[in-house]
């Protein structure tokens, strides 16, 4: 299935809404070209479809085609990032 992933870079939210209920991960901009994720928000009424790694795999996208760093208090995106080498190598 196909999700409409938005980004709200006002908010520093990247956001999708399913039946209604909106999934969404936050990042903060500590420093130039450097994105922060802070939070990956999949509520329990539309959980288990994967919703939250499309967040992350869109930010990582958007991270890497701007030629941006990445770090992560979210245990979730810093856990993904862990485990993908081409996002790894783009930790500071």
């Amino acid at each position: 299935m196909t999700y409409d992933i938005t980004h709200d870079a006002a908010r520093r939210r990247y956001s999708l809404i399913v039946d209604g209920v909106e999934a969404y991960l936050s990042y903060e901009r500590p420093k130039p070209k450097h994105r922060h994720i802070t939070h990956t928000i999949v509520p329990d009424a539309i959980g288990g479809r994967g919703l939250g790694k499309r967040l992350v795999v869109r930010v990582m996208e958007d991270i890497i085609a701007d030629g941006e760093t990445v770090s992560a208090s979210c245990w979730f995106a810093k856990a993904l990032i862990e485990k993908t080498p081409e996002w790894a190598a783009l930790e500071a």
